[in-house]
C-alpha cells in the first residue's frame, strides 16, 4: 500500500504502470527474481477495450498473451453479400443482417441466433455466433471451465522412472498460460509454443500409472530437449492422471488445423 501512495495521483500511478508493461517480464533479466514471480505480476494487469463485437478484457501487455486466445476476426462488409452464409436466404427490409463475432461471416438472424460466452476472445458478455462456431465453442467450455483450473493449479509427478516421493516436483501451467514451470526440479520453464510432441504412456511397472514426454526447443535455437515424468505412486497418481489429461486438451487446442 505504500509503495501506491507515493503517487500524488492516479495518472502518475497510470503512466508509471505503463513504463513497466513496456517490457515483457520474460526479457526481463532480474537476479532475484524467478519466472513465476514475474508472470504473477504481469498477468495480473488488463484493460477493457471496445469492439463491433462487444467489450473484452485482454491483457495490457500483448507479450502476455494467452496462447489459447484467438484474434477478433475482420467483419465481413455488408456490401459484399445479399444472402445468408447458412440458410442462403436473401436480405432486405424483413430479414437483417447479422455478424457471427467468431468467424465474422454474416447470416440471417435464425442461423446466427445463439449467444455464448467467448473466452477465446475475452469478451465480457455471450456475444452472437453462428450454429457452426456456436457448436465450436461449446465443445471448448470443458477446456476453460474445468481442465485450465487442473493445468494452472499443478500436479506432482516424478522424474522418468523413479517412484519415491522425495523425488517429486510439482508441474503446473503459469497464470499466462504460456509456460509450464517445473518446481522442486532444476529445469528451464517450457514454452508451450515450443513444444513439438506430447505422448502418454502406460507405466508397465505400476499399476495404473502413466508417463508424459514433451519434445521442445530450447529458447535459444532449434535443439530439441526431452523431458519424461510419471505419475509416481499413489496418491499422486490421479492429479497427475487429470493433469496429463488436461495438457492434451491445451495442446489440441493450441494447434487445431481449424481454430478459428
Amino acid at each position: 500500500m505504500t509503495g501506491i501512495l507515493k503517487y500524488r495521483t492516479v495518472w502518475q500511478l497510470i503512466r508509471h504502470l505503463s513504463q513497466r508493461l513496456r517490457y515483457s517480464p520474460y526479457k526481463i533479466r532480474a537476479e532475484n527474481r524467478t519466472i513465476t514471480e514475474q508472470t504473477m505480476e504481469f498477468s495480473s494487469f488488463k484493460r477493457l477495450v471496445r469492439s463491433k463485437s462487444g467489450l473484452r478484457i485482454v491483457p495490457a501487455n500483448d507479450d502476455m498473451k494467452s496462447p489459447f486466445l484467438l484474434s477478433e476476426p475482420p467483419w465481413t462488409p455488408d456490401s459484399e453479400t445479399n444472402n445468408c452464409t447458412e440458410c442462403k436466404s436473401k436480405f432486405g427490409f424483413t430479414l437483417r443482417r447479422h455478424h457471427c463475432r467468431r468467424c465474422g461471416l454474416i447470416y440471417c438472424g435464425q442461423c446466427c441466433a445463439t449467444r455464448l460466452p467467448l473466452p477465446r476472445m475475452s469478451f465480457v458478455d455471450p456475444v452472437r455466433m453462428c450454429d457452426r462456431c456456436a457448436d465450436r465453442t461449446s465443445n471448448e467450455q470443458d477446456f476453460f471451465e474445468r481442465h485450465l483450473k487442473i493445468l494452472t493449479s499443478g500436479a506432482s509427478f516424478v522424474p522418468d522412472s523413479s517412484y519415491s516421493r522425495a523425488d517429486s516436483l510439482l508441474c503446473k501451467l503459469t497464470p499466462d498460460h504460456r509456460y509450464l514451470l517445473f518446481e522442486g526440479m532444476s529445469h528451464e520453464p517450457v514454452d508451450l509454443l515450443l513444444i513439438k510432441s506430447f505422448s502418454v504412456s502406460k507405466d508397465m511397472e505400476i499399476l495404473g500409472g502413466s508417463s508424459m514426454e514433451l519434445v521442445f526447443s530450447a529458447a535459444e535455437g532449434d535443439q530439441e530437449k526431452h523431458l519424461k515424468l510419471t505419475t509416481g505412486p499413489d496418491p499422486l497418481r490421479k492429479a497427475g492422471s487429470s493433469w496429463i489429461l488436461a495438457m492434451q486438451q491445451a495442446l489440441k487446442l493450441i494447434y487445431s488445423i481449424d481454430n478459428s
